[in-house]
C-alpha cells in the first residue's frame, strides 16, 4: 500500500485533532504535585528555580494566559503542544531522511510511545526540552553533515540553548554535536560557523547563567548533586531499575530493535546523516548507563537520547523486507499506552496504579478550604502540597512552609516571615505537632483526613490549626 505524504497540512491537521483529545483527556485528570509547583513559578517568573531552568514555567504561562486561565486543561496545554510540536518536527526530519514511509512510521512511533503519551499528560520541563532538542537536530542535518548554511548553524545554536534552558541535561546534545565532528570532520572543529552557533546558544542560555551567579549556581549544584553527586556507591540494582524501565517508556520491541540498530553501526556510520543521530543517541544514553550502575536514575532522563534516534528506527523498518515486523513493534507499545491511560480498565489498581501520583490530596484540600475561615493563613509541609493548596482553591492563596523541608522556591519566599503574626491551618501527610510547636504556640489536630479513590490507593492526611 501506497502512504500519501506527510504534507504540512495532514501533518498540522492530525496534531491538531491530537492536541484537542489529548486536552479533553486531561482536563479528566488532577494536576500532580510537581505540575502544580510549575505553575506556581508561572505566577513568579524569573530567569531560572532552584530546581530547573525558567522554560516550563514559560510555557504554562502562555498557556494559561492565552489558553483558558489558572485550569488544569490550560497547564497541561503546554504539554500537549510542546509533544505535537515535537511530533511534527520528529515526522519531518525522518522524512527527510527516509521518505514517505518513515515519515509516517517515525510519526505512528511517536503517537503510540508511551513516553510521548506520558508527555502528552504531564506538564513538566522535559517537554520543552523534547522540543528543542529535536528543533536542534532538525538544523544539525543540514549545518553538520552538508555544507552547512550559517542559518542552519545559527538555528542549531538557538535551539541547543533553549533546550539548555529547559532541562540541564539539554547539555548533552553539544557534547554530541562535538563528538561527532571531531570524529567525522574533525577540522571543522575550528569552523567559524561552528563557534558562531556555539555561541548563540551560550548567548541564549546567558539569562540562566546570570540567574545561578547571583544565587551561587544553586540550580547547578542541586542538578549536579541529585544526578551525580548523591550516588551510593556501585549499585547492579539501579542499572537494573533504569534499563528495564526503559523497555516500558519505549516498549520492549521498539527498543530492542533500536538496540540491534545500535549494534550494526557499520551500516549507519556510512550515512552521515544517520550517523549524527545515532552519536545524539549514544553519548547521552552512554553518560545515563554510566550514572546507573551509582546512583538512581529516573526513567524520562534518558527521553531526549531517544528521540535523536527514532528517526533511524524508522528509517530501518521502512526498509526491512518483512512487513509483519512494523505491527509486532507497535502492538507492545499500543498496550502499554492503553495500560497507561486508562490503568482501571487493564486491571493495574492500587500500587501498579500509575494514576497514583495524580490522585494525592485533592479531597483533603477541599476539606480544608471548608474548615477555612476568614483571615486564616494557608500552610503544608511540602511544596507539592503547598502548589495544590494554590491551585485547586478556587482564590489560589499564597501558602506558606513553617517547618524545615527542602529547599525550594518556597524557602526564598518565606524567608524573613514573621510567623508570630500568623494563624490558620496546615496540611501535612504526616503528624508535624513537634515541628510545629516549635513555631507556633498553639497547635491543635483537628482532622486526620483518609483519601480512597476506587482503583487507586489510600492515604491519610492531617489537618492541623496553628497560631500564637
Amino acid at each position: 500500500m501506497r502512504l500519501p505524504p506527510p504534507s504540512l497540512n495532514r501533518l498540522f491537521a492530525l496534531l491538531v485533532i491530537t492536541v484537542l483529545l489529548q486536552s479533553l483527556y486531561n482536563s479528566g485528570l488532577p494536576l500532580s504535585g510537581d505540575e502544580a509547583y510549575y505553575w506556581v513559578w508561572s505566577h513568579h517568573l524569573q530567569a531560572g528555580y532552584h530546581d530547573h531552568p525558567p522554560m516550563i514555567a514559560l510555557f504554562i504561562a502562555a498557556t494559561t494566559k492565552y489558553g483558558g486561565g489558572d485550569t488544569v486543561t490550560a497547564v497541561r496545554l503546554a504539554a500537549a503542544i510542546a509533544m505535537g510540536v515535537t511530533i511534527f518536527l520528529q515526522t519531518r526530519l525522518a522524512l527527510s531522511l527516509g521518505g514517505t514511509k518513515a515519515g509516517w512510521l517515525n510519526f505512528l512511533i511517536c503517537m503510540l510511545l508511551p513516553a510521548f503519551q506520558m508527555g502528552f499528560t504531564l506538564a513538566t520541563p522535559d517537554d520543552p526540552l523534547a522540543l528543542f532538542w529535536t528543533a536542534a537536530l532538525c538544523f544539525a542535518v543540514p549545518a553538520l553533515t552538508g555544507p552547512g548554511q550559517w542559518k542552519h548553524f545559527i538555528g542549531m545554536g538557538v535551539c541547543v540553548g533553549l533546550a539548555m534552558a529547559s532541562k540541564y541535561t539539554g547539555v548533552l546534545l553539544p557534547v554530541a554535536f562535538v563528538a561527532f565532528v571531531a570524529l567525522r570532520r574533525p577540522r571543522d572543529l575550528l569552523s567559524p560557523k561552528l563557534w558562531a552557533a556555539g555561541l548563540a546558544a551560550l548567548v541564549v542560555f546567558s539569562p540562566v547563567l546570570w540567574w545561578n551567579a547571583q544565587h551561587g549556581f544553586e540550580s547547578f549544584l542541586f542538578q549536579y548533586r541529585h544526578g551525580s553527586a548523591e550516588g551510593e556507591g556501585f549499585d547492579i540494582r539501579h542499572f537494573g531499575e533504569f534499563l528495564g524501565g526503559q523497555f516500558l517508556v519505549l516498549s520492549p520491541v521498539l527498543l530492542g530493535l533500536l538496540i540491534w540498530r545500535a549494534t550494526r553501526w557499520r551500516q549507519w556510520w556510512s550515512d552521515d546523516r544517520q550517523a549524527l543521530l545515532m552519536v545524539c543517541f549514544l553519548v547521552p544514553l552512554a553518560i545515563f548507563l554510566e550514572k546507573a550502575l551509582f546512583s538512581k536514575i529516573q526513567l524520562n532522563w534518558a527521553l531526549p537520547a531517544f528521540l535523536s534516534a527514532l528517526p533511524v528506527l524508522a528509517i530501518y523498518l521502512a526498509e526491512f523486507p518483512k512487513r509483519w515486523l512494523i505491527p509486532l513493534a507497535l502492538i507492545p507499545a499500543v498496550a502499554l499506552s492503553v495500560a497507561i491511560k486508562v490503568p482501571e480498565k487493564v486491571g493495574l489498581t492500587g500500587k501498579n496504579n500509575p494514576h497514583n501520583r495524580l490522585y494525592g490530596p485533592d479531597a483533603a484540600i477541599r476539606e480544608l478550604g471548608q474548615l477555612r475561615e476568614p483571615g486564616d493563613t494557608l500552610f503544608a509541609d511540602h511544596l507539592q502540597r503547598a502548589s495544590l493548596i494554590s491551585f485547586e482553591l478556587k482564590d489560589h492563596p499564597r501558602v506558606y512552609i513553617p517547618t524545615d523541608g527542602r529547599f525550594s522556591e518556597y524557602t526564598r519566599w518565606d524567608e524573613g516571615t514573621d510567623w508570630s503574626q500568623l494563624h490558620g491551618l496546615y496540611l501535612s501527610k504526616e503528624d508535624q505537632t513537634i515541628q510545629l510547636g516549635k513555631v507556633f504556640a498553639k497547635v491543635d489536630l483537628i482532622e486526620k483526613h483518609r483519601t480512597f479513590r476506587i482503583g487507586g490507593r489510600a492515604e491519610e492526611y492531617y489537618i492541623f490549626r496553628v497560631g500564637n
